[in-house]
C-alpha cells in the first residue's frame, strides 16, 4: 500500500507543469516475481528520485531502493520523505551518503520547489547536507486550506486500475476496488501509540494544529471515486465523529445527495449512536465496515492509552451494530501500558465470545505491535511506564528485514516483557487462527470477505 499523500504530491506536481511518474516497486515485484529491484528500475530516468519513507515498516526496503537508485542513475537526486524519515531526518542524512536530502514534513510545496531547481539552502522543510554537515531549514508553515490539493487523481499512477485492487495482504484481482481518501491531516486526539495524532504528527511535521476538510468537498471526491474510478469501497482516513456530530451528519447528508452505490470503511475513534448509524447507512448504499480498537478488556490500560469508551460501551455498541448490519473488525493490542498477562489471556477468551454473540464482528488475529518512532508512548515513555528498546533509524531498519516476532517489539511494560509480549502475541494469533480453521466462525468470515471481495455468495453453511 501507498501513502495517500503520493497521489496528492504527484497530481500537485503534474499539474504545476513537472513531468512526474508514480512507481509502486511492491505491486511491480508481484507482478514480475522472477525480476529483481534493478530489473524493474531499468529505463527509468529522472531528475529526482523520490523515495516514501512514510511507515517505519518500509524503512529497510525505502533505504535499500535509495541505495539501488543512486547505483544506477548516479546525476539522480535521491530524497526521502513521509513521517519516517522526516523524524529521524538527521540520522538518515549521517548514516546514508547516497541520500541527497529529506523532505520534512508534508511534502507538495517543498517537493514542487526541488523540481523547479531551488537549492536546498532557500527552501523550507528541507534537511540536506552540506560539505559534510547535515543541515535543515525549518518546517514550512503547514497549508490550513487542503482543498488547494486533489485526492483523487488516481491516473498519474499508471497502475491504478490495479492498484486498486491491492490490500496489505497484496493484489487480489477478486477485489472490489478500494482506495484511501483524506479527510484530514494530523488529529486532535492523541492515542499513545499513534504516530498521526496531534503529538506523534506535530514532531514528525511540524503541523501544530489538526485542518479537516468541508464535507462538500469529501462528498465530491467520493462521487468522483465511483463515478471515473469505479471505487466500490471508499476508506476514509479519519472517523468523521473526530469533528463532532454536525460535521459527521453534514458530511453523511451530502454523500447521500450524491447517490453514489459505494461502501465504506474507516476506523471508529467514537462509538456512533443509532441516529448517526442510519445516517452513515443513507449515505452508503453499498454498506458498512467499521474497525473497533476493543484493544483489551482492561478498561484503565484503554483509557490510559487514549481510547474514549469503556468495555460496557462497547458491549452497549455491539447490538446496535448488529441490528443494522453494519460490519466490524475487531482489534486488540498486546503490550499495552497497564495490562499483564492475565488480561491477555482473558482477551483471548473475550474475542472468541464476542464472535459467538456477533456475526457480524471479525477479530483480526494481532501481529506485533510495534510502537511509531515519533507516538507518544515513544516519545514520553516514562509517562506510559514502558521502556523504549529502538530509538534509531537503523534499529528500526534491521526489524524491518527480520521474520522474528520478537525483533518487532520495541517496548517493555512493568509486567511484560519483550519476549512475554511476542509469546502472547503469537499464542492470541494461533488461537484465533485455529478456531477459524476449525470452521466456527465460518458466518464471520464469510460476512467480511464479501464485503470486499467480487463474486462472494454468502450460504447458511459457507465453509
Amino acid at each position: 500500500m501507498m501513502p495517500m499523500g503520493l497521489f496528492t504530491i504527484a497530481d500537485y506536481l503534474a499539474r504545476n507543469g513537472v513531468e512526474v511518474r508514480l512507481v509502486n516497486l511492491a505491486l511491480e515485484r508481484i507482478l514480475h516475481p522472477h525480476a529483481d529491484v534493478r530489473q524493474l528500475l531499468k529505463g527509468y530516468d529522472a531528475d529526482i528520485a523520490a523515495v516514501s519513507l512514510h511507515w517505519f515498516v518500509h524503512t529497510h526496503g525505502a533505504i535499500e531502493t535509495a541505495r539501488i537508485v543512486r547505483a544506477m542513475l548516479p546525476n539522480t537526486k535521491v530524497v526521502l520523505g513521509g513521517f519516517t524519515s522526516s523524524f529521524f531526518a538527521r540520522e538518515i542524512l549521517e548514516r546514508y551518503s547516497f541520500i541527497d536530502a529529506v523532505v520534512v514534513g508534508e511534502g507538495e510545496e517543498t517537493l514542487l520547489e526541488l523540481a523547479r531547481g531551488l537549492e536546498p539552502e532557500r527552501i523550507r522543510g528541507v534537511a540536506y547536507r552540506d560539505s559534510g554537515r547535515v543541515r535543515f531549514t525549518g518546517f514550512r508553515k503547514p497549508v490550513d486550506d487542503l482543498e488547494r490539493y486533489s485526492f483523487t487523481c488516481l491516473k498519474n499512477y499508471e497502475r491504478w486500475q490495479l492498484y486498486v485492487k491491492c490490500s496489505p495482504s497484496g493484489y487480489t484481482p477478486t477485489r472490489k476496488p478500494s482506495f484511501w481518501l483524506a479527510v484530514a491531516r494530523s488529529c486532535p486526539l492523541n492515542c499513545a501509540y499513534c504516530g498521526g495524532g496531534r503529538e506523534g504528527y506535530r514532531a514528525a511535521m511540524g503541523r501544530e494544529e489538526p485542518v479537516v476538510r468541508s464535507p462538500k468537498r469529501l462528498a465530491d471526491d467520493v462521487a468522483v471515486l465511483a463515478g471515473e474510478y469505479g471505487i466500490k469501497v471508499v476508506k476514509l482516513s479519519h472517523d468523521p465523529l473526530i469533528w463532532g456530530e454536525r460535521y459527521f451528519v453534514e458530511l453523511m447528508e451530502e454523500i447521500a445527495k450524491r447517490g453514489v452505490d459505494v461502501g465504506a470503511y474507516w476506523d471508529l475513534t467514537y462509538l456512533p449512536r443509532e441516529e448517526l448509524i442510519k445516517k452513515a447507512l443513507r449515505a452508503f448504499e453499498g454498506g458498512l465496515c467499521w474497525g473497533l480498537s476493543i484493544e483489551t478488556t482492561n478498561d484503565r490500560a484503554r483509557e490510559g492509552v487514549g481510547r474514549p469508551y469503556s468495555l460496557a460501551d462497547i458491549e452497549g455498541f455491539l447490538p446496535l451494530a448488529q441490528r443494522y448490519d453494519v460490519l466490524l473488525d475487531g482489534y486488540f493490542l498486546v503490550g499495552l501500558p497497564w495490562t499483564t498477562r492475565e488480561d491477555v489471556e482473558r482477551d483471548m477468551d473475550y474475542a472468541l465470545k464476542l464472535m459467538r454473540l456477533y456475526r457480524n464482528v471479525y477479530v483480526v488475529p494481532p501481529f506485533p505491535y510495534t510502537m511509531d518512532p515519533h507516538a507518544p508512548m515513544a516519545l514520553r515513555p516514562g509517562d506510559y511506564g514502558v521502556r523504549k528498546l529502538c530509538a534509531s533509524i537503523e534499529c528500526y531498519k534491521k526489524l524491518a528485514r527480520s521474520e522474528k516476532w520478537e525483533d518487532w517489539i520495541v517496548h517493555e511494560t512493568a509486567d511484560l516483557r519483550r519476549r512475554d509480549i511476542a509469546e502472547l502475541t503469537l499464542k492470541f494469533f494461533k488461537k484465533l487462527e485455529r478456531a477459524y480453521g476449525e470452521g466456527e466462525f465460518g458466518e464471520n468470515m464469510a460476512r467480511r470477505y464479501s464485503f470486499e471481495h467480487e463474486g462472494f455468495v454468502l450460504t447458511a453453511q459457507p465453509w
